[in-house]
């Protein structure tokens, strides 16, 4: 071995002069880590829009569907916040998927 060699780490691309093969050298990299704590998943740019249809199904359930004596009392608040958060899904969950699309393109593009 040469001097620049023994210099060399094996991060800096010098390669092992052992007769082992290719595969036998990747198997014995370290796979990559993840740098930082792990992601919030209340961060997920779908965790919004999955909670609001969440929402606007149980008003709507409540307000039109049920036939429950009890939530009688309650149909007009139902009806209301189904209309309500309804239109807020109008405009959350095309941006929340539009946000995942360009989240896993951009993941793509780093690796």
């Amino acid at each position: 071995m040469t001097e620049d060699q023994h210099k060399l780490s094996p991060t800096d691309g010098a390669h092992s002069t052992s007769d082992n093969s290719p595969a036998e050298n990747a198997n014995t990299e370290p796979p990559a880590q993840r740098r930082g704590p792990p992601p919030n998943p209340l961060y997920h740019p779908l965790f919004l829009p999955i909670l609001l249809v969440g929402f606007s199904l149980w008003f709507f359930w409540d307000g039109f569907m049920t036939s429950d004596p009890d939530m009688a009392k309650h149909q007009l608040f139902n009806r209301i916040s189904f209309g309500v958060s309804a239109l807020i899904c109008l405009r959350v969950v095309p941006r929340g998927i539009r946000e995942f699309k360009e989240d896993r393109e951009a993941a793509v593009k780093r690796q």
